[in-house]
């Protein structure tokens, strides 16, 4: 089975050194700016990154996203606004789920509440679950 992993997911494997599970599955184009989002918060708000580490795992996140799969979202704005008022979710959530369905594949986030909240709706799995 091939999985659509998030943000959260994709950010946890880099920094818990698990990026070969990546390769060769999917992500959708929103991720690559999630991740940079993710970067920034953990040096700018939050303190846990220097700069040159920051822009290190800027790079990691660069080659990790070159190895995977990347679908864009073009054309599905409709159905994907649609899930996200039935499934109570945020546009950016419900891309991701959207797609995983659309595209039959398996979704991976770090994401608790999301896990919870679509789970009866999505084939939804921590990345703990796959590696």
């Amino acid at each position: 089975m091939k999985y659509l992993f998030d943000a959260s997911a994709i950010f946890k494997a880099i920094k818990e050194n698990k990026i070969e599970a990546l390769a060769g599955n999917y992500t959708i184009e929103l991720a690559r700016y999630e991740l940079g989002n993710i970067l920034w918060k953990e040096h700018t708000l939050h303190a846990t990154l220097s700069e040159q580490e920051a822009k290190a795992l800027a790079k990691t996140v660069n080659h990790t996203l070159s190895i995977m799969g990347i679908i864009e979202t073009v054309d599905y704005e409709e159905e994907i606004l649609q899930t996200a008022i039935n499934q109570k979710i945020t546009y950016y959530d419900a891309s991701y789920a959207h797609i995983a369905k659309t595209k039959q594949l398996k979704f991976i986030t770090e994401d608790t509440r999301l896990i919870k909240k679509i789970t009866p709706t999505t084939n939804i799995i921590s990345l703990d679950d796959v590696t």
